[in-house]
């Protein structure tokens, strides 16, 4: 058994992966994975694009997989974290 975050699907690197997107002077820019997932969009290539709130605030994010397969199953499990964190969704064991 192993966690989300430790799968060898993901790009090295790229996990936790960095919030993006515009921001306003001031605003606290999240810094943890202590953030609520609220969006997960559809796949392009090998990437996994998704948004997540943190103090009112909605950032977008861009999780590097391997390949487009490995990324279509990620934003599958990744929308059924929504409304979780993105720390307990990288704490999801994977059985295999």
């Amino acid at each position: 058994m192993m966690l989300l975050k430790d799968y060898p699907g993901i790009a090295p690197g790229a996990w936790p992966p960095s919030p993006g997107g515009v921001y306003a002077p001031h605003q606290a820019f999240p810094v943890d994975e202590k953030v609520l997932v609220t969006e997960v969009f559809p796949v392009v290539n090998e990437f996994v694009t998704f948004t997540c709130e943190f103090q009112g605030n909605q950032h977008t994010y861009d999780l590097q997989t391997t390949d487009a397969e490995i990324a279509k199953e990620f934003a599958r499990l990744l929308k059924r974290h929504v409304g979780k964190t993105l720390e307990k969704f990288g704490e999801f064991r994977l059985d295999y």
